[in-house]
C-alpha cells in the first residue's frame, strides 16, 4: 500500500469549497469503459482499494480514487459541519468535472463512503452509470431521527448495541486515546474474528476498555502487518480529528440538517444499484443494511459474502469480481 501511495498517478484538484483532494487517476484504456470512483470509509484512505485498483485498472477501466475529507492527502476542515456527505458529493463531482468526466462513471463506496455515494445518488444520479455499495447500503436520507433514536432501534434488531462506539467517538478523549493505544485500535480494527466486534468494539464503553487496559485479539491476515503500520503512519501524521468527524456530525444532529437539503423526490434512485453485504458484520448488519435498498432503490441487486466489515480486503477476489460481472451489464 505503501508503494502505491507514492505512485506518480495521484493528483490533486482543489474545491469550490476551497480543500484540496489527493486522488489515485488513469483513464479509460478505451473511451467506452467507465470510470470507477471508489469512496473509502473509516478508518481508511484511498490505498486500501489497493485490490480494486490494480484488478480494475488491468481490465481497463479508469480510476478515481481520492483521499476523502480528513484522510491522508486531502484537507481537514476545521469545523463539523463541513464534512456533510451532500457537501462532499458535491467535491467529488467537481473532481470529476476537473477530470471532464461528465458521465459514464460508477461510483463505489464502503462504510461512512457507501453514505457519500448515496449522497451521489440523490444529487447527481445523472452523472453515473450507477452505484455500488460494500457492506453499508444504500442510506435515504435521514431529517428526523437522533443517533440515541437510530441506535435503540438497531439495538433491537441486533440484539446487541452495534453503533454504541459513536459516542466514544464523538467524544474528546477519543483521538488520544487512539494514539496512546494503537496497537490495541490496529488490534480490534483488524481483529481475525469479526464477531471480536460484539464485545471490544461496538457496544457504548467497550472500544475505551479496550484501549485502556491495551487488550488484543489476534489480527486478520488479509491485511499485512506492514500495511496496518503504513495506515497508523497515515493517520497519525494528520491526526484523527478529520476521521472522528464523520461520527460527530452524526451525534450531534448536523447529519440531519445536511439531509434536509435533499428533496424527497430523489430519495428514489432507478439507476442501478448493487449492495454487497458482508455476512459477518458486526456494524453493517445486513438486514439493517438492506431497508433502505428494497424501499426506494428500484434497479437494485443483492450479493453476499461471507466476510466481516472489511469485505473488499478479505474477499478481494469475489468483490471484484461481483462489481465486473454486474458493470458489463450497464
Amino acid at each position: 500500500m505503501e508503494q502505491l501511495y507514492n505512485s506518480p498517478k495521484y493528483k490533486e484538484a482543489k474545491t469550490s469549497r476551497g480543500y484540496t483532494y489527493r486522488y489515485y487517476f488513469t483513464k479509460p484504456a478505451v473511451s467506452s469503459k467507465p470510470t470507477l470512483l471508489f469512496v473509502h470509509g473509516f478508518p481508511s484512505y484511498s490505498a486500501h482499494w489497493i485490490h480494486q485498483i490494480a484488478f480494475f485498472e488491468a481490465e481497463g477501466f479508469g480510476l478515481v480514487v481520492p483521499d476523502m475529507l480528513g484522510y491522508g492527502g486531502t484537507s481537514v476542515p476545521t469545523q463539523v459541519e463541513a464534512f456533510g456527505h451532500s457537501l462532499q458529493a458535491k467535491d467529488l463531482v467537481e473532481i470529476l468535472d476537473a477530470e471532464d468526466l461528465k458521465s459514464n462513471v460508477i461510483a463505489i463506496g464502503h462504510d461512512w463512503g457507501s453514505i457519500t455515494v448515496s449522497r451521489l445518488a440523490n444529487l447527481y444520479q445523472d452523472r453515473f452509470l450507477g452505484f455500488v455499495f460494500i457492506a453499508v447500503g444504500y442510506a435515504a436520507p435521514n431529517t428526523s431521527f437522533s443517533y440515541e433514536q437510530i441506535k435503540a432501534a438497531w439495538n433491537q434488531v441486533a440484539g446487541y448495541e452495534s453503533i454504541g462506539y459513536w459516542s466514544f467517538f464523538s467524544s474528546p478523549e477519543a483521538e488520544g486515546l487512539i494514539k496512546k493505544h494503537a496497537k490495541s485500535f490496529s488490534d480490534i480494527l483488524w481483529a481475525k474474528d469479526p464477531a471480536a466486534y460484539k464485545w471490544a468494539f461496538c457496544p457504548s464503553g467497550s472500544l475505551q476498555k479496550f484501549l485502556e487496559t491495551d487488550s488484543s485479539v489476534p489480527r486478520a491476515t488479509y491485511i499485512s502487518n506492514e500495511d496496518i503500520k503504513a495506515t497508523e503512519e497515515i493517520h497519525f501524521k494528520k491526526g484523527f480529528s478529520g476521521p472522528l468527524a464523520y461520527y460527530k456530525l452524526e451525534t450531534s444532529g448536523l447529519g440531519l440538517e445536511d439531509s434536509k437539503s435533499i428533496p424527497v423526490e430523489n430519495y428514489t434512485i432507478a439507476k442501478p444499484v448493487l449492495f454487497i453485504a458482508a455476512a459477518q458484520d458486526a456494524v453493517a448488519i445486513p438486514v439493517l443494511m438492506e431497508q433502505s435498498l428494497h424501499k426506494y432503490c428500484t434497479n437494485s441487486s443483492q450479493k453476499t459474502v461471507v466476510t466481516g466489515h472489511w469485505a473488499f480486503l478479505e474477499a478481494a477476489d469475489e468483490v471484484n469480481s461481483l462489481i465486473h460481472d454486474w458493470a458489463k451489464k450497464l
